[in-house]
């Protein structure tokens, strides 16, 4: 932003698409300065159509550039073979009626001079020619060839088909020559079979000839001709050319060349450019012929540059745009991106088509034109004709936390809290691909472009964009002969992505990292360990699966070509507003008084045991280690087989093996209840419902008291934790506990100690079991083969051993994380391998 707080664009090229920019990021608060190459604007002399679709467009912003009283509306629409027989009447103007505005036709120099009067005021600086930019976190700077430079906060490329910014993205290209010359005129003239606000196509072989009415007694003239590129690329014929090309046509064609002097009549070539599908990266976009050059066949070139001018000003018009100016730039190519391909192809196909210069194809064309449904051409033409209009807003997250997102931020604050997701990927990836999938993701998570903000005390926490900050992407090189490459990915975890929080002053609030180790001798080929880890605030378990698969599968439709697009998902509310109507306001308390009561009178009379911290650790000290167990794909199907026997679920199995490891270790020699805590996800059941895709945290922790008693099976214990969640799910116990943030939880950080104090003592995470299940994270995905995905979850003030299981890949990842010092290593290793190993006991029995 500038110091004015206002966003200020350069645009460079003062042609119809930068001007036409100019005006519309004006009219939606923008400050605009134009750069032109050319030291005086002066239109060449011919003529254009600006079609209904620009004109509805312009009037989205209330700009009204008076075409009619500059040129003419077009009346009819009639085309025609060389000798003037008519081949077909084109439903063109019942079209423009429908689509609720007039196509004018004009010559350029109006149309310029219309744009300028609608940005009178905007400095338009002159003989400009830019030579290349630098873009940097705060903005971009625009040289100039004579010495000059311009810094602004983005940059739009309108300076045409020799756009030197497109130049500066893409570096050289090829044009694709269309085989024809095009001559243009613009004269005085009149002809008895010529109505006021007549469109005529004429068509011959190999050449073509438009004659259109622009108003004030002259009209606007083009023809066409199929020559080599070496003549068409740089004409340098007669008028005695063009009349002896043209003899024997029409007799108005005819006339209106003679009429028309050597010196008006321009010749230029007809060519565009391979569609481009990424028009821009940071701050940087182009607009109009820069970014999608086309034929003129359609006469569509002015209106696309006018639409693009206007849905760019409506992106930047939107909540928080101005904060993430390159991903309202990306959004503003996603928006133009499909419209503008068609019209391109569709130009292209249709100058193939009119421009054929055989019999037979003479006969396919003429035929198509006299045989097709009238309807169908008007369908054809109201297509084209009518503006798409403007989209919804960009998604964005700007709100204060929930509750129970202050609870999670706070937590965080006092001590990282967040998750991390590891996925292996077995094969060639380059990083940079890893990087375009990574802001691919972003782009589609509203809640992976946010930070918070609030007071020093922590008060008043508020999600908002960030300004384009992409999410951190760390690299990590691991020599092929080192013993611990494979492992090397829990280091990574325990020594940084649980140890330190997530950047929630600068955002996003997420970071990535990946682990290479290069194929070397014995090593067939390279292997890469991804880890996602995001702050709870936006990311669950289930989110953050999900994620890494995502962004896999983002990275191989990259790699093959695919222009990946950045539509993002809706932008959710908090949790809370989601809960059905039953969880709020005074039923949803009622129903909390209700929970807290049981479970008050159950803790009384059962007097459940915990996890005793080996010392204590201050809250702001605490820091989340992890260690990793997994069950191999024989021993998985050993307990689910148990499970299926016994009448018990896995999760239950998995947590009667936790009680009695830890139980065990404090050496519990008679019956006792124990607590463990159970996440639950509630996706399913808000209204409107959310997808396992979604960002967010949509999972509320129970508590079972379970009976251990020494040296009886696990499975009355496994069949007992089954029961209990069962029961509290279907008294919805999990989405009442959603609203105790709401009525018990801390306002800001200053006042979080006693609540922070009575979860370590009383709350349910002391010792917690989060098993998301069966997750089908596939093995393959595109060229790579994938494994070992699982989860990790950070502690932070709340608990001192959470454990997290998931189903991948066929084997199952078992990793318990502990507070550092509460549960020493040793401590938690060995709770761990006695979880471990009585499951594999109990699966024998």
């Amino acid at each position: 932003m500038t110091e004015r707080g206002t966003t200020k664009a350069l645009v460079i090229g003062a042609g119809i698409g930068g001007l036409a920019c100019a005006a519309a990021l004006r009219r939606v608060g923008v400050e605009v300065e134009v750069y032109e190459r050319a030291t005086e604007l002066r239109a060449a002399g011919s003529g254009l159509s600006v079609m209904s679709n620009a004109v509805s467009a312009l009037a989205t912003l209330g700009i009204d550039l008076g075409l009619e009283k500059r040129g003419r509306t077009a009346e009819s629409f009639l085309v025609m073979d060389h000798l003037g027989e008519e081949i077909r009447d084109v439903p063109f103007k019942e079209v423009c009626e429908k689509a609720g505005a007039p196509s004018v036709c004009l010559s350029r120099s109006a149309l310029q001079e219309a744009l300028l009067d609608a940005t009178a005021g905007i400095p338009v600086h002159l003989g400009a020619r830019a030579t290349g930019f630098e873009a940097d976190g705060e903005g971009v700077t625009v040289r100039f060839e004579d010495g000059r430079s311009a810094r602004g906060d983005l940059l739009i490329g309108a300076d045409g088909f020799h756009s030197a910014v497109r130049s500066h993205l893409v570096g050289p290209e090829e044009s694709a020559d269309s085989g024809y010359v095009c001559w243009l005129g613009l004269v005085p003239f009149d002809h008895p079979v010529l109505t006021p606000g007549a469109v005529r196509h004429y068509w011959g072989s190999g050449q073509r000839f438009g004659l259109i009415d622009i108003g004030h007694g002259r009209f606007y003239w083009w023809g066409t001709k199929n020559m080599p590129t070496t003549r068409s690329h740089a004409w340098d014929g007669t008028k005695d050319e063009i009349t002896r090309a043209y003899a024997g046509w029409a007799d108005e064609v005819r006339a209106v060349i003679e009429a028309t002097p050597p010196q008006d009549i321009l010749a230029v070539p007809s060519r565009d450019r391979a569609f481009l599908e990424r028009w821009g990266e940071g701050p940087v976009t182009l607009l109009g012929d820069a970014a999608h050059p086309m034929l003129t066949t359609l006469g569509q070139g002015s209106a696309m540059a006018i639409e693009d001018a206007v849905v760019l000003a409506h992106t930047l018009a939107e909540p928080g745009a101005r904060e993430d100016l390159p991903l309202a730039l990306r959004t503003y190519e996603d928006r133009r991106r499909d419209r503008t391909r068609a019209m391109v192809a569709a130009s292209r196909y249709m100058s193939d088509l009119e421009q054929a210069d055989t019999p037979a194809l003479r006969k396919v064309r003429d035929d198509y034109f006299r045989l097709t449904p009238r309807e169908e051409l008007a369908r054809q033409n109201e297509e084209a004709l009518t503006f798409p209009g403007v989209p919804g807003p960009e998604p964005r997250v700007r709100r204060p936390l929930s509750p129970l997102e202050r609870w999670y931020w706070t937590a965080d604050r006092t001590s990282p809290l967040s998750g991390i997701v590891r996925a292996r990927v077995h094969g060639p990836l380059p990083v940079p691909l890893l990087r375009g999938a990574l802001d691919a993701l972003q782009a589609r998570h509203p809640l992976l472009r946010v930070t918070i903000t609030g007071d020093e005390d922590g008060a008043e926490p508020a999600f908002r964009p960030v300004g384009g900050r992409p999410i951190p992407l760390r690299h990590v090189v691991v020599a092929p002969q080192d013993p611990e490459a494979g492992t090397r990915w829990e280091h990574e975890v325990n020594a940084h992505e649980l140890a330190e929080r997530v950047d929630r002053r600068a955002g996003p609030l997420v970071r990535a990292v990946v682990i290479t180790r290069e194929a070397g001798p014995g090593d067939p080929e390279d292997v890469h360990d991804l880890l996602l880890t995001a702050s709870h605030c936006v990311a669950d378990g289930m989110t953050c699966l999900s994620l890494m698969r995502e962004w896999i599968e983002l990275a191989a439709r990259l790699g093959d070509g695919h222009v990946l697009p950045r539509t993002s998902n809706r932008a959710l509310p908090a949790t809370e507003d989601l809960l059905p109507l039953r969880h709020r306001g005074a039923a949803g308390a009622a129903a909390l008084t209700a929970l807290m009561e049981r479970d008050q009178e159950e803790a009384a009379r059962l007097r459940p045991r915990r996890i005793v911290p080996s010392s204590p650790v201050p809250f702001g000290e605490r820091r989340t280690r992890m260690v990793h167990r997994s069950l191999t794909a024989g021993q998985l199907q050993l307990l689910t087989g148990a499970c299926k026997r016994h009448g018990v679920t896995v999760h239950g199995a998995l947590a009667a093996a936790m009680v009695t490891a830890v139980a065990r270790e404090a050496g519990t020699s008679e019956p006792a209840y124990f607590s463990i805590g159970s996440p639950v996800d509630f996706r399913r059941e808000l209204d409107p419902a959310v997808s396992p895709g979604e960002a967010g945290s949509y999972a509320a922790t129970l508590p079972s008291r379970v009976l251990y008693r020494p040296g009886t099976p696990l499975w009355p214990m496994a069949e007992a934790v089954g029961r209990d969640l069962t029961e509290r799910r279907e008294r919805e116990e999990h989405l009442s506990m959603i609203n105790l943030l709401g009525r018990a939880g801390p306002n800001s950080s200053s006042d979080s100690e006693p609540f922070m104090r009575y979860m370590d003592e009383h709350g349910p995470i002391n010792l917690c079991l989060s098993n998301l299940g069966r997750y089908d994270f596939p093995d393959r995905v595109g060229p790579w083969r994938v494994s070992g995905a699982q989860l990790v979850a950070g502690i932070s003030v709340t608990g001192a051993l959470v454990a997290t299981a998931n189903t991948s890949h066929g084997q199952l990842a078992w990793n318990f994380s502990h507070v550092d010092g509460m549960v020493p290593a040793a401590r938690a290793q060995h709770i761990a391998d006695e979880a471990v190993r009585t499951v594999l006991a109990a699966v024998g029995d």
